[in-house]
């Protein structure tokens, strides 16, 4: 190779070096102010937690945050984690829409606690953007909930709910999956799960005669019908633990695939039971599973969800 061919690669070469270290500095910069990057790691990887409690919070460009946790709030002490939750992080931090969360699951195992205090915690996954929360609940124009899930027993996710194995004695499961919602007359203490003075659910699934929402044994209060034909029963009463009054809308049967605009339940007029009024704040807002018991492994999965909460 002669003097003249080195001295023409070297003048081709070093334009490629100068563009490349451009644009990985462009990409870099773009990273840093939160504009989508030009260099992307295309890959998905799963992580499992089987901690306690801990914060799961994967990174997102240009899209709602989210961050699922465990949340094994109600072990009794000495008792150990049954628990593990997988999540599925995309590498490129970018979801098909601007709302829509990661892929997560979990699976668990827990015997029986005492009656009065059943639950062993509530894993879940909450919207953690700082642009949402809080927000009047007079100035909400829908709450749309969109979520595919499946639960299952054993370690395995599957695409059919088998109702009968979960309604068999000797499997002795006792579950639901539900939204929670926190609201306050104080913008700040909406978004604190303790010092909140309201809690609304919504349970899409109830599976075991063990789960009761606070109210039960006093009956439904009122009803409503959602506008994709979905009905829901109200049921209040108040947390003896926290000192919160709880609203919990019960559906009568497993929505394992829900699309709704469940801000109706919020916005009703809830004043003969001393419950929010639409001057009170919404400042939480979560998709999760009560754990109370089960003599087998179960498994939820959640493939799909949405949560996308527009002003009026």
């Amino acid at each position: 190779m002669g003097a003249g061919t080195l001295v023409s690669l070297a003048l081709f070469v070093l334009p490629i070096g100068v563009s490349l270290g451009i644009l990985f500095g462009l990409d870099a910069y773009r990273s840093s102010t939160g504009q989508p990057r030009l260099f992307l790691n295309q890959g998905v990887k799963n992580e499992t937690f089987c901690q306690t409690s801990y914060g799961i919070t994967p990174n997102v460009i240009d899209g709602q945050q989210y961050t699922l946790n465990p949340n094994q709030w109600g072990l009794d002490d000495g008792e150990s984690s049954n628990l593990c939750m997988n999540v599925t992080i995309f590498n490129n931090a970018t979801y098909p829409t601007k709302t829509t969360a990661p892929a997560w699951s979990i699976t668990w195992q827990y015997a029986a606690k005492a009656v009065t205090a059943p639950v062993h915690g509530f894993p879940n996954i909450k919207i953690d953007s700082d642009n949402v929360f809080p927000i009047l609940i007079s100035d909400l124009s829908s709450v749309n909930v969109d979520v595919d899930w499946m639960y299952s027993v054993g370690d395995t996710p599957v695409d059919t709910l088998d109702t009968t194995q979960f309604s068999r004695t000797e499997t002795g499961i006792n579950t639901n999956v539900a939204v929670d919602i926190f609201l306050d007359s104080d913008s700040t203490n909406a978004q604190d799960t303790v010092k909140a003075k309201y809690e609304i659910m919504v349970w899409l699934a109830t599976f075991g005669t063990a789960t009761q929402q606070i109210g039960y044994a006093n009956g439904s209060q009122d009803s409503v019908t959602l506008a994709d034909g979905t009905a829901f029963d109200l049921y209040f009463g108040q947390n003896t633990v926290t000192e919160q009054t709880v609203l919990t809308w019960v559906s009568s049967s497993a929505l394992t695939s829900f699309n709704a605009d469940i801000s109706p339940l919020l916005k009703k007029d809830f004043s003969s039971l001393g419950g929010p009024t639409t001057s009170d704040y919404m400042g939480y807002m979560a998709l999760g599973s009560e754990v109370l018991n089960s003599n087998v492994n179960v498994t939820l999965s959640v493939p799909h969800l949405s949560m996308n909460i527009t002003k009026s």
